[in-house]
Formats: structure tokens, sequence, C-alpha cells
């Protein structure tokens, strides 16, 4: 009895604590300046099919004004999983780097490594979604111009 009073107190605690962190991620998504652009390689078409959900996703997110010469970079790289079975789903990298201006050297942020499937694209693309407004949020400081 006393394992299950446990359990159920430390399941409330966490669900508790999460609460705040989905606030905060709907601050920060307001407070991007910063544009994000994709870059993509691959040609399998659960690859292609993700990088073009993420970046019209992404174009309706960036900031619209005032252009900016810093930029954060997705760089998704995608890979079918089965080579002999193209459409059951692709393995995806995403590596997140920021540059200050173009052709200046670009920072390493963070990097992300998953499996797509034809029914799991946007799904994907939320999550990296939302791990690129944490991203934005975390290193937005690199962006001195920011304004």
């Amino acid at each position: 009895m006393k394992a299950r009073f446990a359990a159920l107190t430390a399941l409330i605690v966490s669900m508790t604590c999460a609460v705040p962190a989905f606030a905060d991620d709907a601050v920060t998504r307001k407070e991007r300046r910063t544009p994000v652009v994709v870059e993509f390689e691959g040609s399998d078409s659960i690859g292609s099919a993700l990088f073009t959900r993420l970046q019209n996703t992404l174009n309706q997110n960036n900031p619209s004004a005032p252009e900016r010469e810093a930029k954060f970079r997705l760089l998704l790289s995608t890979a079918s999983e089965f080579p002999s079975r193209p459409g059951v789903g692709s393995v995806y990298t995403v590596v997140w780097t920021f540059a200050v201006s173009e052709g200046s050297m670009e920072y390493y942020l963070v990097r992300d490594l998953g499996v797509v499937t034809p029914d799991t694209v946007d799904e994907v693309v939320n999550r990296i979604m939302g791990r690129t407004d944490g991203v934005a949020a975390r290193y937005g400081y690199l962006d001195r111009d920011k304004k």
C-alpha cells in the first residue's frame, strides 16, 4: 500500500513539474527574432516530405522584419532505413548551427538523430520545431545585433 502511495505521489509531482515547461515554450516561440533556414541532403521520398513540411513550417514562423544577417541553420540529412524498401521509413539527422554572417564560420550547437515513417512526418516536424525554439532561446545571445 505504501509503495502505491509513493508511486502515485511521484507521478503527481512529475506531472506538476512538467506543466511550467510547456508554458515557457510558448513564450520562447514568440521571442525568436533570428531567422532559421534549413538545408537538405537526401534522395528518399520520406526525407523529402519531411524537408518540405519542415521548410514550410519554418517559413511561417520566421520573423519577417527586420532582415537579419545572423541565422540559425538546420542541416537535415536523410536516407532510406531499408534500401530495398524505401517507402517504409527513413533515418534522419539534424544538426543546428549558428552563423553571425554569410560566409563566416558557423557555431555547432546541437544534433538529433531519429527514424521517420510516412505516418510520423508531422510528429517529427513538431519535435524538430520544438527543439529549434529551445536552441534559439538557449543560444540567442550569439546574435549580438538582436534588437
